[in-house]
């Protein structure tokens, strides 16, 4: 098992995978069409077909996520690191193996996707919000297959990793020792962490909950309602206690892999310490929410929130730091 077994699980999970996320986003569009055509016209038959939609786009998420979970497994049997005697003195393991977690890189948007639509199924059945979420699914799935696609060119970074790794056998020159330091590393403190198994899916999965918190409270703008602040509420505290528990788990993470760096000036944390204040706000407005005045308050800070949340997620891809894949 080596290099060119690892070449052909790529090169396979590129053949069953795309066809895979080419009907989600065939499916995200007649999905968007319909969400659309029932919001403007309320006609059970649009909601009726939209459901259908639904139930199709996340099996189909589901099926391309066990097509992942396949490749993930066979990067692990096929690829071993094995460390130069020299390097041994220096560190506790003789070899590693690559475990990757199932939401970096491309595969972030997917995952997250992948819950936003399993939690929209199991959700309380409000026709009007399902429709809107629908909408916000379907924009989802177009940006993925277009610009996140994890199909397309497979964990585009480990893959480079993997290569260079069997450059530096091949050539069999001092590069050697700095690559296999390097892949320790990230082995070691990222893609085998404990805590990268654990942080990122809590926040993904709680990013999930809070679209649904996000969509009830655009609709509380439009009809005083109180099932839509029940609503908003009900999927808002999960979400919030996710999102506390996960950027809790990241401290202990950070000063274990990035100890000789000023990691607490980084932009991504910055960002999401502001989300956490902003939730933690919200959930403390709400309960005036039947008050005069409060009501489109409390909505409009949902919005602000999920507006958080989106810039937080973004600042990985705009702004440099330890987090950014741009480069200071």
């Amino acid at each position: 098992m080596g290099f060119p077994e690892y070449l052909a699980a790529r090169e396979s999970l590129a053949v069953i995978g795309q066809p895979v996320i080419t009907y989600i986003l065939i499916i995200s569009l007649l999905q968007g069409v319909l969400s659309l055509l029932y919001i403007i016209n309320r006609k059970d038959e649009y909601y009726n077909y939209l459901i259908k939609f639904i139930y199709i786009n996340t099996g189909l998420y589901i099926l391309g996520f066990i097509f992942l979970i396949r490749f993930h497994i066979q990067i692990y049997n096929t690829v071993l690191i094995e460390y130069p005697a020299v390097l041994r003195q220096m560190i506790p393991v003789d070899s590693s193996r690559f475990i990757i977690p199932l939401w970096i890189e491309s595969e972030k948007l997917y995952f997250w996707a992948m819950v936003s639509f399993i939690f929209v199924l199991v959700m309380q059945r409000r026709k009007d919000i399902i429709a809107f979420i629908g909408v916000i699914l379907s924009i989802f799935s177009a940006l993925i297959f277009f610009l996140s696609n994890p199909f397309k060119e497979p964990l585009p970074v480990v893959h480079n990793e993997i290569t260079m790794w069997y450059s530096a056998l091949g050539r069999g020159d001092g590069t050697i020792f700095q690559v296999a330091g390097t892949l320790y590393g990230r082995i070691t403190y990222y893609y085998d962490s404990t805590y990268m198994w654990i942080h990122p899916p809590m926040l993904f999965i709680a990013y999930a909950s809070l679209i649904i918190t996000f969509a009830a409270c655009v609709y509380m703008l439009i009809r005083r309602d109180k099932l839509y602040d029940e609503i908003a509420y009900r999927y808002a505290k999960p979400g919030y206690i996710l999102l506390t528990a996960g950027m809790l788990i990241g401290y202990p993470w950070a000063i274990e892999a990035w100890k000789d760096s000023a990691w607490w000036g980084d932009p991504k944390i910055s960002g999401s310490i502001m989300m956490w204040v902003l939730y933690s706000a919200y959930l403390h407005a709400r309960i005036y929410a039947n008050r005069d005045k409060m009501w489109s308050t409390t909505a409009f800070l949902g919005i602000i929130c999920f507006a958080s949340l989106i810039l937080t997620y973004l600042l990985t891809y705009i702004v440099p730091g330890i987090h950014s894949v741009v480069q200071p």
